[in-house]
Parts: C-alpha cells; structure tokens; sequence
C-alpha cells in the first residue's frame, strides 16, 4: 500500500467531438440512442428554506406524473432484502427505529425532515394497499439501509473515472450501478438544481427514493463529485454490531448521506477536498471529485482531481491524488471502482478486474482522444476483461446493474446523465433487459 497522504481537519450540452472516425462513430453511435429517449424531470430545490417547503413542489409534481409505484417496488425490494440477508440485524433496527430516528432528529435534523416531507408526499399519493407499505417507519428504514449494510449488486456498485484533457481541462465521468431493483431506481430519477448554499447553484442526478443521498453532483467551477460503495478492505465495518452502530451514530459519527451533503455544500475543489479527507462516516465509501476551477486558473501543482478513501471504523483516510503532469505514465486519468485502489487484480479482490478495463481503455484511446463522447462510450463496454475471464469478478464496465451514465466538465457546466434503467414498455436496441416487469417509459436526463 502507498503511503498515505492526510489532509487537515436548461439541458447541459454534451461535448461529441473526439480525435479519430472509429471514436467519434462510437460516440455517435451512443449519442443516436441517448437522443430517442424522453427527458428526465428537473427541479430546483432551495436549501435556504424549511425540508419541507424546499421539496413540496417537486415532490408532488414527480410523483403526480411517475405515481408511487417506482418507490413501492424499490422499498418492499430493500427491505425484504434486508430480512433475508440478516433477520437479526433488521430486527434490532425496527425495534430500535425510534432510537434511530431522535440521533437523526438531534444530530441531522435537516435529513430528517427532507425524509419527512418525502413520507408525507408519499402518503398524499397512494391509494388503497399501497399506503401501509410507504409508511414512515417503512420509509424512514429503507433510508437507513446503506447505513445498515450495503444492499446492492454483489459484485460492485459504480465506476468512477476523472480525466485531464490537453488543455487541462477536467472531465469526470461516472457509471451509477446500484440495486436492489434498478430499473425502480431509475424511474424514481431525477435531475435537481440545489440554491441557496454560498450563493450559488449545484447539480445532482438524484433517486428521490433516498432524497437526502447526493452520489453524482457538480458544482459550476467548483468542482464534481461521485459515489462509489467500498465492500471490504482495511479498516471496513464489516462484521460491527448493530447496538454498537446505532451508539456510534448517537455519539456523532456520520452516515454517509451526511458525509456527501457536507462535501458538496463547499464552495471550492481543494474545500471540499479537505471535508471529505477530514470527516469520520459511520460506513466505509469512496469519494471521487475532479477540480472544476478553469485551467488558467490552477496553479501548476492542481490536483485535477483525487480518490478519498473512507474507512468506516473512522481512524484515517487515504488520498489518493491525479499524478502531476510528467509524474507517470499514466498521469492524466484516475479510475476508481469498488476496490482499494492500491490492491493488485485479482478475483477476490472485487470490481478490479473492471477498474483494469477502464484503464487498458483508457490507454488504447490516448489522452487527445479521452474527449467525453469517447469517454461515454466506453462506460458501455460489456465485454468481459480480460478476454476469456470465465471469473465472478468479469471486468464488465456496463453491467445489468448499471442504472445511469454521467459525463461531468465541472469547468463549463456541463452535466448530462443518461439514464437506462427504468420500468418501461420499450427499451432502445442494445439496451440490457429490464429484471424487473415492464411499465413505464425509458427516461433521459437533460
């Protein structure tokens, strides 16, 4: 392991324009596709006024025009997930949820009142047998599920890939993988402009299935930032008690909800950096953001961006930084999955496989050809890594539980996520199979 660097306490327009003709078909190959497809619903949201006032609107706007459905599918998903994988550990939350709910009343009373508003919308739009099961307490629970465990695809969750351009420039993109039940997940999307915070705006794809949890936000010349889950490895939470995560809750540290608001509320990239590396989470998470500040306007030693790595037994961090130009030969891009970035390729070491494929890609293109068209693309490949990889950890980047793609050029404001999963009738040539049954329509992030 390297040594570890510690730190102190509208439609956004998609850039197609890629060195090569087998790279841009490629890109306008994806384009095509992305193009057919309807657009996402997009909200702004002031953080300046109460949780419930900041989301009365958008809720009941989202949910008048999607219906509860996608919310039923995903909740009775997570919770029967929940009791199947440890019956003993959901018990002791459900018995324990009013204890849960006063640390969050007392500690992120905010949250809890934006997971408030979002129950009570709920329950203004169900009917009949839907509304028992979109009760707060069943609500509030499936909030705290990836405090609780990491529900989710077995083989990881996400890729994360931070480049710099030519001209120094910073694009970020990201693969949002995520489950149980996907296709719910992506029909409970949305874009959503956040005010009111330093005087300006950022932007996240949201779940509003987890209305509190900003996985894939941007602030214009600031900086990005991206979630990618962390499984295992050093100083992971795995195996903790139940009682004991709900007294280190009591006592201050941060469930990672917490952690991505606190991040993303600062105003600059080395900020928010700082933030991420200082703060103590309640669970292990990989934190990815790309600096957003103009070329011109970094110093010569700009980072361009950086991994955090958080252990959830809250004793350190690890930073991880984009090399300087010249530094290495791969100086030019960062990728992180669902594994350490320091652990070598290996079966057991999960998601690797796919985080060599990001990078074998990376290097076949160049970095005057990584533009965010060829970028896109390759979050696509569905090829297993390397060739003939019969093992569970197959290095597909695009996977059955890939939910949305992201391309992030925090310097000129560009955010354009593609979503393709959803609970839908028909599904572009190409497109993985939905695993859930077919209702709805595919859905476009503008």
């Amino acid at each position: 392991r390297p040594p570890r660097r510690h730190l102190a306490s509208g439609s956004a327009r998609l850039w197609l324009a890629v060195a090569g003709a087998a790279a841009a078909a490629a890109a306008a190959a994806v384009a095509e596709v992305a193009s057919s497809l309807p657009e996402l619903p997009r909200y702004s949201v002031d953080l300046a006024v109460s949780p419930r006032e900041r989301w009365s609107a958008a809720l009941h706007e989202f949910l008048a025009l999607r219906g509860v459905a996608p919310f039923l599918d995903f909740y009775t998903a997570v919770l029967d997930e929940m009791k199947l994988a440890d019956g003993a550990v959901f018990s002791f939350y459900s018995e324990n949820l009013l204890a849960f709910e006063k640390a969050y009343s007392e500690l992120h009373a905010d949250a809890l009142g934006e997971m408030r508003a979002l129950a009570e919308a709920l329950q203004a739009h169900c009917r009949g047998e839907e509304c028992p099961l979109l009760s707060w307490p069943r609500v509030f629970l499936a909030q705290l599920h990836m405090q609780i465990q990491n529900v989710g695809p077995k083989l990881g969750e996400c890729t994360s890939v931070v480049v710099r351009q030519p001209n120094g420039s910073i694009v970020h993109v990201r693969n949002w993988d995520f489950g149980p039940s996907p296709d719910a997940l992506g029909s409970a999307s949305a874009t959503v402009d956040f005010t009111g915070v330093h005087g300006s705006r950022f932007t996240c794809l949201l779940a509003l299935t987890h209305i509190t949890k900003w996985t894939t936000c941007m602030r214009p010349g600031a900086f990005s930032l991206s979630l990618n889950a962390r499984g295992f490895g050093e100083g992971h939470e795995r195996g903790r008690s139940p009682a004991e995560e709900l007294r280190l809750l009591q006592l201050g540290r941060l469930p990672r909800t917490e952690v991505l608001r606190r991040v993303m509320v600062e105003p600059t990239f080395g900020a928010a950096l700082a933030a991420a590396a200082a703060l103590r989470p309640l669970t292990s998470m990989y934190i990815i953001l790309a600096d957003g500040a103009p070329p011109s306007g970094r110093g010569s030693g700009s980072m361009g961006g950086a991994v955090v790595t958080l252990e959830g037994d809250g004793r350190s961090s690890d930073v991880w930084p984009m090399p300087l130009r010249g530094e290495t030969e791969d100086d030019w891009f960062l990728v992180q999955t669902n594994v350490d970035h320091w652990l070598p390729m290996a079966q057991n070491a999960t998601s690797s496989h796919r985080r060599e494929h990001v990078r074998a890609r990376l290097r076949a293109l160049g970095p005057e050809a990584a533009a965010p068209g060829a970028l896109l693309e390759m979050l696509q490949d569905k090829e297993v890594y390397p060739k003939g990889n019969e093992g569970p950890d197959d290095g597909r980047i695009f996977r059955p539980s890939t939910i949305a793609s992201v391309v992030m050029r925090p310097s000129d404001g560009t955010f354009e996520p593609f979503l393709w999963r959803a609970l839908l009738q028909q599904r572009p040539a190409g497109m993985p199979a939905p695993s859930a049954s077919a209702r709805g329509p595919v859905l476009r992030a503008m």
